[in-house]
């Protein structure tokens, strides 16, 4: 549905309903008061006829005489006036005479007063449909005394009659007003909406065109929207280039990481080969290992190549021990999480290293919640990971001998948190950057794979490790481990093997 018949469809339609309500209520008004004068008209009619009929009617009942005289007189009252029935009732209201047009009886009843209670509205309105008279009634008086009453009741066509011309003018007043208000309706569209028509053409060509701009009307409102669409124009023309700059950007960098992609494919490639030559080299390794321990225990404490065998020995440990380190870092595995408490595991990491904290006096505390959550974790891959954090700050702490060792979690939110905190020489803030990367190490034996593991099975876990340190103010470490809920989901392959 276009504007145009919108705009048309609201203002024809506020003009008829407007006009048609103004009719309907002068025409209801009108009704009412015909109405009302039409009842007064009764009401003097009959006190017409109740003057004749007091000489036939006394208090104990009619006179001798009323049973022919009181029919004459409702005959010239039918034949004076539009009514339908006239009847005389006595004192009990008991129907004395009748007379009746359209054959229908005469009701009992007696009204004692010419006054009646007004009509409400709608009950006026419905005497135009239903075939209803107006009842009018005067009291019949001798002596000072009520001894009956005279009613008449108006024909339905009377009644009506008033009502039906006076709903012809309101109609042809009222239709003329619509077709008048829709004409002007027409008029006041057709000037509304030409600048908008020339606009939707405009925006229309808006997609081909460059530069596009309409000439400005005369009226306030479209003329603002003129200028706003003239602005919009001018500033698409200058996006569209801007567009033109930043798609020939996004294919450079679209093509970039799709090399970048390839690279990393490749490199995974190699790491699977690389970690397969590991596997083998490590047995190549123990079986010289084994040998050269043989060796050592055969040959005599004097022996010269006793030294040269020893070096063997703790070399091809020390190289045996440097590519389990890599295997594990680079061997996926098959997960066995489940929600358990995360305090067992913690307390059991920090058992371990008991020997070696003693031998460095270092001191160890754990600090676990009776009411902390559960969590879904893989246990064995979690201590690995405690263990690795703990190994790590006894032996920061122990060049300079002595030192404490924290270990504690709490509930943060719908986290887990797990910190290991020592009193360590701490860490200078490029190192603390780049701790968790793999093989980057500050010692001289060290695979750089250790807090790589710990970042590795904090991502397995859905959670994430962090570090809080600064020089001579020690280092803390956190994992960050979501909490469990009712069905959670299961942790997926993760990285590492014991």
């Amino acid at each position: 549905m276009s504007l145009r018949l919108k705009l048309f469809i609201l203002i024809g339609g506020a003009v008829f309903f407007a006009t048609s309500g103004v009719t309907a209520v002068a025409l209801w008004r009108e009704v009412i008061r015909g109405q009302e004068l039409l009842a007064r008209e009764g009401v003097a009619l009959a006190s017409t006829a109740a003057a004749a009929s007091s000489h036939w009617l006394e208090a104990g009942g009619p006179r001798a005489g009323a049973d022919a005289a009181l029919p004459s007189v409702l005959d010239r009252l039918m034949r004076s006036a539009p009514l339908d029935r006239a009847w005389v009732v006595d004192r009990t209201g008991k129907v004395v005479a009748c007379a009746s047009k359209t054959g229908e009886p005469c009701p009992d009843g007696l009204q004692l007063t010419e006054f009646q209670a007004a009509d409400w509205a709608l009950q006026a309105l419905m005497r135009l449909i239903h075939p209803e008279g107006i009842v009018a009634s005067a009291p019949v008086l001798r002596g000072g005394e009520v001894v009956g009453a005279v009613r008449v009741d108006f024909t339905h066509e009377e009644v009506i009659g008033s009502a039906r011309d006076l709903a012809l003018g309101a109609s042809i007043l009222g239709l003329f007003w619509i077709v008048l208000g829709l004409m002007m309706a027409v008029i006041f569209i057709s000037r509304v909406t030409r600048p908008l028509v020339r606009l939707v053409d405009a925006a229309g060509h808006l997609a081909e065109e460059q530069g596009v701009q309409l000439e400005v009307p005369e009226e306030q409102e479209t003329a603002d929207l003129v200028r706003a669409f003239n602005r919009m124009s001018s500033r698409l023309e200058e996006r569209r280039a801007e567009n033109q700059r930043l798609i020939a950007e996004l294919e450079e960098r679209v093509e970039q990481k799709t090399r970048e992609v390839l690279k990393a494919d490749r490199l995974a490639t190699l790491g699977g080969i690389a970690a397969g030559f590991a596997h083998e080299i490590g047995n190549s390794l123990n079986v010289i290992r084994g040998y050269a321990a043989v060796a050592e225990r055969e040959l005599p404490e004097d022996h010269a190549n006793r030294p040269d065998v020893s070096a063997i020995r703790r070399e091809t440990a020390r190289a045996a021990e440097l590519l389990e380190r890599f295997l594990v870092f680079a061997r996926a595995r098959a997960s066995h999480a489940f929600a358990q408490p995360i305090g067992p595991i913690l307390s059991e990491a920090v058992e371990v290293v008991g020997p070696a904290a003693h031998q460095a006096k270092v001191e160890r505390s754990v600090e676990v919640p009776p009411d902390l959550p559960e969590v879904v974790i893989d246990a064995g891959l979690l201590r690995q990971a405690f263990l690795n954090l703990c190994v790590n700050a006894i032996q920061a702490m122990a060049p300079g001998g002595g030192g404490r060792l924290a270990a504690r979690a709490w509930r943060d939110g719908a986290q887990v948190v797990v910190e290991i905190r020592d009193t360590g020489p701490g860490l200078p803030e490029e190192t603390a950057r780049r701790v968790f990367e793999p093989f980057f190490t500050t010692k001289a034996e060290g695979t750089g794979l250790g807090l790589a593991i710990v970042r590795q099975a904090a991502e397995a876990h859905g959670g994430s490790v962090e570090v809080q340190s600064a020089p001579g103010q020690g280092a803390a470490f956190r994992l960050r481990l979501p909490v469990a809920v009712a069905e959670a989901p299961q942790v997926g392959a993760v990285e590492g093997s014991e």
